[in-house]
């Protein structure tokens, strides 16, 4: 192979590689359940270990139990204390747009967090419950309360107890 034929087999490899480098950057996850994915994490987010210890709930309850936790956060205590909704009147568009920089989530506009049981009075949901043996938070999103949950999310919630 002359040299004339080796440069050109390098462009076509350089042009063959540059074709396919955007594949790359495209995103093939699920598109799909985007607000519920959004609610879910809004109570992950209040239930993280350095919110709570910023939060009212320890004052409230001590022992911090994940059931303790849920009576906290859907009390009017623990709703006060919940991040805003998006696009809601509290905060302008770049308000919004600087407060998601830092990581806070929004709770999706038209979506509802419930806590134990979905209410079929409305629509799209977010519902959260305690699994007290495994000492953990469940968070079921459902687009129609009156179906199954499209997408169910535990995670453990944090050891509290004496700190």
């Amino acid at each position: 192979m002359g040299l004339e034929q080796t440069n050109k087999l390098y462009v076509w490899i350089a042009i063959g590689f540059i074709l396919v480098l955007p594949l790359f950057y495209v995103d093939y996850g699920p598109k799909d359940n985007v607000e519920l994915r959004k609610g879910i994490a809004v109570v992950r987010y209040m239930s993280a270990e350095r919110q709570i210890k910023r939060s009212s709930f320890l004052a409230a309850y001590p022992e911090g139990t994940p059931e303790d936790f849920l009576n906290w956060m859907f009390s009017s205590m623990g709703v006060a204390e919940w991040p805003a909704y998006e696009g809601g009147l509290e905060f302008g568009p770049e308000e919004e747009a600087m407060i998601k920089k830092t990581g806070m989530p929004f709770i999706p506009a038209g979506l509802s967090l419930i806590a134990q049981e979905p209410d079929v009075e409305r629509g799209r949901q977010v519902v959260v419950y305690a699994n007290e043996e495994e000492n953990s938070l469940v968070a079921e999103g459902y687009e129609n309360p009156s179906e199954p949950p499209v997408i169910v999310k535990s995670w453990p919630f944090p050891e509290l107890k004496g700190g």
